[in-house]
């Protein structure tokens, strides 16, 4: 009796969820300037001949422009490299001799060039028409064109350049000794004098690179709020005040979302089954106005408080994840191998337990996201650090990655943002929405004010993206603060990533979005074979359907009981009542 009532059951639930999903034919808004007939090569000096980090920052500003990009070390240029490229930089992060034929390839090459940095007198006769100096000290950037553009800035180093008659400067310095040309050109070749891609050179750098690419500057400053860290024991109360704010002001957003919450002293781990009043508050999200955004799986890696600690990168180690929480690391480098053969075979072994490990999680995530009929458009790495590996494996699934990058696989803190949204190579693809200006940090004095000082940083760019979040525990006050100050931003456009054509893709579950819309395709049945607590919890939903329903039957009965029986006594009270009367 009791396995047929259990089948029942997951028939009846099985006919419920395949009354629900939506269909979407969306187009996506472009948020990047990106021209696929636009070739990019990198050439490169760098200290030990690869991609480094500061590759992948100008890599990040590129990648706004353009989604394919080749890089290579300028020891191994040859013509072939050249032969179907628009565009080409020169990046020389390090000082070397060059050889000759790297002058003659840049020479001959005709299309826009930009060298940054050193060795740019060894470029040939392109860039003849400047003598690169020695360094100076700059305080102040003056983006020329435009005096509203021009900010103070912490002492930083340049080189000075002399320049020939008819060079336009399009970016200078000021400092102790005068002003000093930043960015400039001749023609269509173009010189950046510092060797710097952080604020506030990103800002001028991708202000300059609109004209490099021929690429007309958008006056609308795009921007989101993304309410960070909301997991199962989040405060019901304090969310739902923070999604009718944003309601209220008509305002789109972002949700990050732990699927797992982990205690660190019990160990014991909390799912929205387990608090469904959260859940609650979470579909009333995405029903208005909200995306969510899949923030790791458990947001911690060994037996730290979910939200605190390092998913996707041993920070104890300073390591991508190679093993388990509990095993003994041992770090191993090239030197500690026979030949770079047995090297390469051991750093395979470890991205391969990398990538199964991160697999693992994203699939979790979604798959239990999807099951409770909430579906991430995008993702965001805790404390966006994660492996240039890392980064490929996320690219598998999601389409769209949200936050800051990390740049280095040695050292988790060398990460950056950008100013435009972008598709760098080192995401494989993704587009990135760049967070820009931070949060509200409880522990500052003026932290809304902190956020704002960034955001005019960013403001200084045509199209700069105004990217922040808020944890919702602080309560509804902070949020009212911060929105009302980014609401004051000139021609400020909201992010709704239900507008983007977004693709995420796991193991029976297919979620695309677009034109306001989610298409949502989840094989229910496969699911529900993954996990026994995928059915428990439609199970629960059915059973709470049921007892609603009867409840509501037994109140009706009782009600026309009720009824029925005041009728009667009425009625046997009217008949005892002429009974009583009389005859005449």
């Amino acid at each position: 009796m009791r396995k047929k009532i259990i089948a029942v059951l997951i028939l009846l639930m099985v006919i419920l969820l395949g009354l629900g999903g939506r269909t979407v034919n969306a187009l996506e808004e472009e948020i990047v300037k990106i021209n696929l007939d636009t070739n990019v090569l990198v050439v490169y000096s760098t200290e030990h001949w690869e991609v480094d980090e500061n590759i992948r920052m100008l890599d990040l500003s590129v990648g706004h422009f353009s989604n394919n990009i080749e890089y290579i070390n300028v020891h191994h240029l040859e013509q072939e490299d050249l032969e179907d490229k628009t565009h080409l930089f020169y990046y020389g992060h390090i000082k070397e001799k060059l050889s000759p034929s790297v002058a003659e390839l840049v020479s001959s090459f005709e299309g826009p060039t930009m060298a940054i940095s050193y060795n740019t007198e060894q470029l040939g006769d392109k860039y003849s028409f400047l003598q690169v100096g020695e360094e100076t000290t700059i305080t102040t950037i003056d983006y020329l064109g435009d005096q509203e553009k021009s900010i103070e800035i912490n002492p930083s180093i340049v080189f000075e350049t002399v320049l020939d008659e008819g060079t336009e400067v399009l970016v200078e310095g000021d400092g102790d000794e005068g002003k000093v040309p930043l960015i400039m050109r001749k023609d269509k070749n173009y010189y950046l004098s510092a060797d710097s891609f952080d604020r506030p050179y990103s800002i001028y750098f991708s202000q300059v690179l609109n004209t490099f690419f021929d690429v007309e500057s958008n006056d609308n400053t795009p921007a989101y709020i993304r309410l960070e860290d909301v997991h199962p024991l989040s405060d019901p109360k304090r969310l739902m005040a923070a999604a009718e704010e944003l309601a209220k002001r008509d305002t789109p957003y972002m949700i990050a979302v732990i699927p797992v919450y982990t205690d660190p002293d019990s160990g014991r781990r909390y799912h929205f089954e387990d608090q469904r009043e959260v859940l609650k508050v979470l579909k009333y999200m995405q029903n208005n106005g909200g995306s969510v955004v899949l923030h790791g799986y458990t947001h911690q890696f060994r037996d730290s408080e979910t939200g605190e600690g390092f998913e996707f990168w041993d920070v104890e180690n300073q390591m991508p994840i190679y093993h388990g929480p509990e095993d003994e690391v041992t770090q191993l480098v090239e030197d500690d191998f026979e030949s770079p053969e047995k090297y390469e075979a051991h750093q395979t072994k470890n991205k391969e337990y990398e990538r199964k490990y991160i697999e693992e999680r994203l699939t979790k995530g979604v798959q239990e996201l999807a099951n409770y009929g909430l579906y991430p458009l995008a993702f965001e790495a805790p404390h966006y650090t994660m492996s240039q590996n890392g980064y490929q494996v996320v690219s598998d699934y999601f389409s769209t990655y949200v936050g800051q990058v990390q740049l280095s696989d040695e050292d988790w803190e060398i990460m950056d943002t950008t100013p435009y949204a972008t598709q760098p190579t080192m995401l494989n693809g993704m587009l990135l929405l760049p967070e820009t200006i931070g949060y509200v940090q409880p522990e500052a004095e003026e932290p809304v004010k902190d956020m704002m000082e960034s955001a005019e940083y960013y403001q200084l760019l045509k199209g700069g993206m105004i990217g922040a979040f808020y944890h919702p525990y602080l309560g509804v006050e902070g949020l009212r603060e911060v929105l009302d100050e980014m609401e004051k931003i000139k021609n400020i456009e909201w992010i709704d990533l239900k507008e983007m054509k977004n693709t995420v893709v796991v193991d029976h579950v297919n979620i695309q979005s677009g034109n306001g819309e989610i298409n949502a395709q989840v094989n229910n049945l496969g699911l529900m074979r993954t996990s026994k607590n995928y059915v428990y919890y439609h199970m629960i939903e059915i059973v709470i359907i049921i007892t609603w329903v009867i409840a509501v039957l037994g109140i009706t009965a009782v009600l026309m009981f009720l009824s029925f029986t005041f009728y009667l006594v009425v009625r046997r009270r009217r008949l005892e009542k002429n009974v009583a009367k009389p005859l005449k």
